[in-house]
């Protein structure tokens, strides 16, 4: 007798097969991919760490700074690799729209998914590695750091569906995002706090919703630090906004998508 699946079903089947294809893509067959995904992020802290750290000692009591690196660099990458690799989704899998069961929405979940692994897999091996070297790497509020964590994945996800269904139809827009990254990386808060910004430029600075998202991180990570500014309802009307600005999009452009994929 043959049993009919739901579309739930279908879907769970595709993601996993995509994820899986993901996986070998980004990774290959080789141990060192893998241990790539673990040295990149570690390599970027230890070069800030000898850049700043000798500035920013005694600068918020409580927190060791390679730790404070850690908690902006990852948070940081996450996004930022989620956003990039959402851009390429649909070109990247354009072969396999022509079977049915299969959405174009189904790739960004793919690859979301994929950086949330591999995100937090490197997060856990280095903060054991913090600890293994002497450093305060104990959570504070793992309940609020999950959660914290849980909406920058939503929020990733979001503005890769705007960026992925815009970059279907502007050929140059992948440019324009790769050149926005680069400011962006030096003004979220990644190695630094607001705390140490003077006013009025912590206010302003405080509009990139990424820096909300890193102070509010570190405050439920570190029970010494304090976030200056950080408003957890603009953070989740960034995150609400970008999903509901995505799908609508995709929604009304999904036909189109598929056929110039």
């Amino acid at each position: 007798m043959k049993t009919t699946r739901t579309p739930w079903q279908i879907q769970r089947a595709v993601v996993f097969a995509l994820f899986l294809r993901e996986m070998k893509t980004r990774f290959g067959s080789k141990r060192l991919g893998y241990l790539w995904a673990i040295l990149e992020p570690a390599a970027i802290i230890l070069v800030f760490w000898v850049m700043f750290g000798f500035a920013a000692r005694g600068g918020i009591p409580g927190v060791d700074y390679p730790m404070f690196l850690l908690t902006g660099m990852l948070p940081y990458q996450l996004f930022a690799n989620t956003l990039t690799k959402s851009m390429a989704a649909f070109e990247s899998n354009r072969g396999l729209f022509n079977y049915r069961q299969v959405k174009p929405v189904d790739a960004l979940v793919t690859r979301c998914l994929v950086e949330c692994l591999v995100y937090c897999i490197v997060f856990l091996i280095l903060v054991a590695a913090g600890m293994a070297l002497g450093f305060n790497a104990a959570i504070h509020d793992f309940l609020g750091l999950t959660v914290i964590l849980l909406l920058l994945v939503c929020f990733s996800f979001g503005m890769g569906l705007v960026c992925a269904v815009i970059g279907s139809f502007a050929e140059n827009f992948q440019k324009v995002v790769g050149i926005m990254m680069r400011p962006l990386f030096f003004s979220s808060g990644i190695f630094f706090s607001v705390s140490m910004v003077p006013p009025p430029y912590d206010r302003i600075l405080l509009f990139n919703p990424l820096l909300n998202f890193l102070e509010l991180i570190r405050a439920h990570y570190f029970a010494a630090f304090q976030p200056h500014g950080a408003s957890y309802l603009y953070i989740i009307n960034w995150t609400m906004g970008s999903n509901l600005l995505g799908l609508w999009l995709y929604t009304h452009l999904k036909d189109r998508i598929v056929a110039t994929s």
